[in-house]
């Protein structure tokens, strides 16, 4: 890729400028010419022309109430979403606090395990010494 001079930069810009200005100019008249169009119906008494801005004005209005049916029925189901979401997010809650309390007792329970392992060892031990001194010589 070649970089422009600062010449050739500034110059494309300013083509583009204008172009962009041109065709700004061109949107703007035609936007005009379509409003003052629009606005000279009603003026004109053509029943034919009148019949299509009445059927214009009524897709219009049917697009809007289409509209704003979706909308509505976008909303409800945004609130669906928002709730399952509320649902799916206290059972990820309630899972993780079920998990914790499976560690703690599998905690707990390994406790318990090494303690009883401890208690039978010093009993063994026990008995075997008293059986030692049951056995021993006087």
């Amino acid at each position: 890729m070649k970089l422009l001079s600062r010449q050739e930069a500034e110059s494309s810009l300013k083509s583009e400028n204008g172009q962009l200005l041109e065709t700004n100019i061109r949107l703007r008249k035609f936007w005009q010419q379509i409003v003052h169009k629009l606005n000279t119906v009603r003026e004109s008494y053509e029943p034919e022309k009148l019949q299509r801005l009445k059927d214009f004005e009524e897709f219009c209005k049917d697009i809007l109430s289409k509209k704003s049916k979706l909308l509505e029925e976008l909303a409800g189901i945004e609130k669906l979403i928002e709730q399952k979401k509320e649902l799916y997010y206290s059972l990820v809650v309630q899972r993780d606090v079920l998990d914790e309390k499976m560690h703690q007792m599998k905690e707990q329970e390994r406790k318990f395990d090494l303690r009883e392992k401890f208690v039978m060892d010093l009993e063994r031990k026990w008995r075997e010494k008293n059986a030692d001194l049951h056995d021993a010589p006087e």
